[in-house]
C-alpha cells in the first residue's frame, strides 16, 4: 500500500512538472517572414507579375484572434507585348512599399493531447485562417519602353485594404511554416504610372507567400 502511494505521488508530481515546463513556453508574440511571387493587374499589360518580401510581428490576443503588423517590399513589372494594346507598346516596372495592420482568423483552436507513442504534442499540427486588414502603399513606378513621356503628376502613395486565407504547420513548439494568399485593392490607377481615359477601375495586385514563424 506504502509503494502505490509513494508510486502515485511520484506520478501526479512528474506530471505536474511536465504540465508546467510546456506551460512556460505558451508565448503571445511571433516574429513571421513570407516571400513570394506578386501578380499585378494594371492598365499596362493588362496583367503583370513580380515577387515580394514582408516581415510581420504578431500578437496572439486569444486562440483565434491575433494582431499583425507588417512591412514589406516588391516589385512589379509588365508589358503591352503580347495583348490587345501590343501596338502601343508600353511596358513598366514599379517598387511598392507596404505599411500595413491586419487582424488573423484562425478557424482551429491550438492545444495540446498525446500523438503517437502517448507523447504529449501540439494539435492541430495545420491550423488555416483567414486574415483582413489594410494601410498606406508607396509605389515608385518607371516607364521602360522606347522613348517614354514623362509620366503624369500623381501622387507615390495610396491606401489599400487586403484580404485572404492561409494555414500555418507546426514544425515543433516555436518553430512553423506555412502559404498564403491575398489579394491587395489600392485606391490608385498609377501602380504602374499610367491612367488612360477608358480605365474603369484601379490598379490591384495579388500575392502568394510561403511563411516562416518563430514564437517567443
Amino acid at each position: 500500500m506504502k509503494r502505490s502511494v509513494i508510486s502515485l505521488v511520484f506520478v501526479l508530481f512528474s506530471t505536474s512538472v511536465l504540465f508546467s515546463q510546456i506551460g512556460k513556453r505558451e508565448s503571445f508574440f511571433e516574429l513571421q517572414f513570407g516571400a513570394g511571387p506578386l501578380f499585378m493587374r494594371t492598365d499596362i499589360g493588362n496583367y503583370g507579375y513580380g515577387g515580394v518580401l514582408e516581415v510581420t510581428g504578431k500578437y496572439r490576443l486569444h486562440q483565434h484572434i491575433a494582431l499583425k503588423a507588417s512591412i514589406s517590399g516588391g516589385l512589379g513589372m509588365g508589358s503591352d507585348k503580347g495583348t490587345d494594346n501590343d501596338a502601343r507598346g508600353m511596358s513598366y516596372y514599379t517598387i511598392l512599399a507596404e505599411l500595413t495592420g491586419q487582424v488573423e482568423f484562425y478557424i482551429l483552436k491550438e492545444g495540446r493531447g498525446y500523438g503517437k507513442g502517448g507523447n504529449i504534442g501540439y494539435k492541430p499540427r495545420v491550423r488555416p485562417y483567414l486574415y483582413a486588414g489594410g494601410g498606406p502603399l508607396f509605389f515608385f513606378p518607371t516607364h521602360t519602353h522606347d522613348d517614354p513621356e514623362p509620366l503624369p503628376e500623381f501622387d507615390n502613395y495610396t491606401v489599400i485594404m487586403l484580404g485572404g486565407a492561409g494555414f500555418l504547420y507546426r514544425v515543433d513548439a516555436d518553430i512553423f511554416w506555412g502559404f498564403q494568399v491575398g489579394g491587395r485593392f489600392s485606391s490608385s490607377d498609377f501602380l504602374d504610372g499610367f491612367s488612360p481615359e477608358s480605365s474603369t477601375s484601379n490598379d490591384t495586385y495579388l500575392t502568394a507567400q510561403v511563411l516562416l514563424v518563430h514564437r517567443f
